[in-house]
């Protein structure tokens, strides 16, 4: 600093003392009124001298004596308010220690942030005290001063409680410590749809030795406009493009048949095409299979952002819903172990998987949907049929009701060859595609549902057609069940796959499950899911005309079970 400005400020810092010995000012931080009422006096001195172009230095000085205040702070505080000529411009800092400047060691800091780090904003998740006395612990090591416990919270304050929680406990938790601002407003039924995956809250049991074979997954579909759900699928299968298919299907279709097959008398009117389907980011609606399906029916698909449950609030208040309705089930598994406490919930399970599909139809129709709705004030079944009338809204249907079983299942392309088409080491061969080898057309894309392997689908200009094993003694296969053969042979140290391997070792596995039902868990729910596959895929359509294909190189062909073939793609 030059001695002529190290002369101005020491001139400065007198003048100050001085105005405050007249003005009994203090260097104590002021509240927060007192600088407030500072600054308006200010501004009533700064306006006259700002509108004045002409203004001298004198008229500046008297300001100055007035305000109590060197003449370089009047014109500084000039300068500030000249820039928005607001009080604000002009309120006095607090004073005292600096904020953001630190008074511990740097070294202290420094082992403070560490420990954060690594102890305290990982999944173990320990306490706030234990994080203090580890620090204590490493200051003490290298001889620092322990920081206080204020001190301490300061520093995890700036960290914020969102980002803290969300290294603690991972994202679903940081989600509840999240601001939602806005909501999603639809007001036409059908326009927006929003569908989820869920596992039970309820274990359930073997229809035979009424053994616990574990939790089912359910898929449920809601119609944000009225809240009425809209479709339901319940499966023993993990969240897949099938379960997804399977849903938006009930949903889509008219369910009186449905419900009389049941023996429910509930009504649930609720059906037709969406315009816009919104979902997760799950590997099934991200898939090919899905997109294709939705884009051919005229439905428009929409995922929310990744890790963002709240942008489908609708679907997962309705899970949250339908979950505690499950706890009053015996059997339920509630919705964690504190919940659940000392229940056994094996012990207590008493339905099967067909029970509880009855029950949650019943609990849907009967119930859910004619219940008064609290952000409806109204159920969302009269809802619906409000908004329909009021809009004169008549839902779209499909053209080919009977196709949306097809449509929603997997596709892939395969070669056509002289033995026909193979698919996961399976020969495949219907005569009709000997026109189509002929022509010199060399690929061809197929539909398969993975409940049942034992057909795929080809669509033609007749129709959707049965592509069905090329030796028709084969018998149904899911994929699941390919997949547990193919690791069987790779365990027998098999390098080589053929067909007659796969459904040698398929014979095993089924013959293993026989005899273990009794001894796992896993075991049971194996077979009651095929059992399960077996009753619900359906036969596949086919032509008029088909031909019966002519057996290769077996006997008299019988007729396998008829179905679907879908790669599962986990949620």
């Amino acid at each position: 600093m030059t001695p002529n400005r190290a002369n101005f400020r020491r001139e400065q810092l007198v003048w100050e003392r001085t105005a405050m010995a007249r003005t009994g000012a203090s260097h104590e931080p002021q509240s927060e009124e007192r600088r407030w009422d500072l600054a308006v006096a200010r501004q009533r001195e700064l306006r006259p001298l700002l509108d004045n172009p002409n203004r001298t230095r004198a008229e500046v000085e008297a300001a100055a004596q007035r305000l109590n205040v060197h003449t370089a702070t009047v014109y500084r505080l000039l300068a500030r308010y000249a820039v928005g000529e607001t009080a604000q411009a002009v309120v006095t800092g607090v004073g005292g220690w600096k904020a953001g400047r630190p008074r511990l060691h740097a070294r202290v800091i420094e082992l403070i942030d560490m420990a954060v780090e690594r102890l305290f904003l990982d999944r173990q998740a320990i306490s706030k005290a234990q994080l203090g006395r580890e620090i204590a612990r490493r200051c003490a090591s290298e001889s620092m001063a322990m920081p206080s416990r204020s001190v301490i919270s300061r520093r995890l304050q700036r960290i914020g409680e969102r980002e803290q929680v969300r290294r603690r406990k991972g994202p679903g938790a940081a989600e509840a410590v999240t601001m939602r601002p806005g909501s999603l407003t639809v007001t036409q039924p059908n326009a927006v749809w929003q569908i989820d995956h869920s596992p039970a809250d309820v274990i359930l049991v073997d229809a035979d030795s009424r053994a616990p074979i574990g939790r089912p997954w359910v898929t449920l579909v809601i119609d944000v406009a009225s809240r009425v759900v809209t479709g339901l699928y319940v499966s023993l299968d993990p969240p897949s493009v099938v379960s997804v298919g399977m849903a938006l299907q009930h949903a889509i279709l008219p369910k009186d048949e449905a419900l009389a097959e049941r023996g429910i008398s509930a009504e649930w009117p609720a059906f037709g095409l969406p315009e816009l389907v919104h979902t997760d980011n799950g590997s099934d609606f991200r898939s090919r299979s899905f997109a294709h399906a939705c884009s051919n029916l005229g439905i428009e698909t929409d995922r929310r952002p990744v890790g963002a449950p709240r942008y489908g609030g609708h679907i997962e208040r309705l899970i949250g819903s339908v979950m505690s309705e499950m706890h009053l089930l015996p059997g339920a598994t509630f919705s964690n172990v504190a919940a659940r406490g000392d229940y056994a919930s094996d012990a207590a399970a008493i339905m099967t998987i067909d029970e509880f599909e009855v029950w949650l139809w019943r609990f849907v129709a009967g119930d859910y949907n004619r219940r008064i709705h609290a952000s409806l004030s109204a159920p969302p079944l009269e809802t619906w049929r409000r908004l329909c009338s009021e809009q004169a809204v008549t839902p779209r249907q499909p053209l080919d009701p009977e196709g949306l079983a097809v449509a929603f299942l997997p596709r892939i392309s395969r070669a056509i060859t002289r033995q026909g088409v193979s698919f996961h080491h399976v020969r495949y061969y219907e005569p009709f595609l000997a026109p189509l080898f002929d022509s010199g057309l060399r690929r061809i894309e197929l539909a398969y549902d993975p409940r049942d392997l034992s057909r795929l689908l080809v669509e033609t200009p007749q129709g959707v057609r049965a592509l069905r094993y090329r030796n028709l003694t084969r018998p149904p296969m899911s994929l699941w069940e390919l997949r547990a053969a193919r690791r069987r042979l790779r365990a027998e140290g098999r390098a080589q796959v053929d067909e007659a391997a796969l459904f040698a070792a398929r014979e095993a596995n089924g013959a293993l499950v026989a005899t273990a039902a009794r001894e796992s868990r896993r075991i049971r729910r194996e077979s009651v899911r095929r059992e399960r596959h077996r009753a619900e895929v359906k036969p596949a359509p086919t032509a008029e005309d088909e031909i019966p294909p002519e057996p290769i190189d077996v006997g008299a062909p019988t007729n396998p079970t008829s179905g679907f073939v879908v790669e599962i793609e986990p949620w």
